[in-house]
């Protein structure tokens, strides 16, 4: 098969006919066409993808220092069109970063410390808000998000 293609390119060369180059011509013109045109199809189809965003921690209660959290990756499950995918990985590449604020979250003291959570939802529904297409939220991983906190000392100056 190669050395035929070759031989072809080299008697496109050779010819100097009008009516080979022409040929070539409208060949390749239909062979742009049709992969512009599956391209196309390709991207109007809708996907399913997982997008991780790093969380970062900001504000912990009053008094409170955080020690520990249960994770600092939240996964998004997204069904999204062709379009939105290669157009926000093309021209939109920003950092998935996410600031979540601790400030209102309920405390409890135990015995083991100082602990409290919150659901992830709502922080999916806020990233999904801020993005820039339109997508539908499926699934998000983890489902709760556990923290650690410990109470701040006063050093003496």
């Amino acid at each position: 098969m190669k050395p035929d293609f070759i031989n072809f390119i080299e008697n496109a060369r050779k010819r100097g006919g009008t009516r080979f180059r022409n040929q070539l011509y409208i060949f390749i013109v239909c062979l742009a066409l049709s992969v512009f045109i599956w391209g196309l199809v390709k991207l109007s189809r809708d996907y399913y993808i997982s997008i991780d965003y790093h969380l970062n921690y900001k504000k912990p209660p009053s008094g409170l220092r955080l020690t520990q959290a249960s994770d600092t990756m939240l996964t998004l499950k997204l069904k999204v069109q062709g379009f939105d995918i290669f157009s926000e990985r093309l021209f939109f590449r920003n950092a998935k970063n996410h600031e979540v604020n601790l400030s209102g979250m309920r405390v409890r003291s135990s015995e083991s410390g100082i602990r409290g959570f919150m659901l992830s939802a709502p922080i999916g529904y806020e990233i999904m808000s801020q993005s820039n297409f339109p997508h539908l939220l499926l699934e998000i991983s983890p489902d709760t998000l556990f923290f650690a906190f410990e109470r701040k000392t006063r050093g003496r100056r």
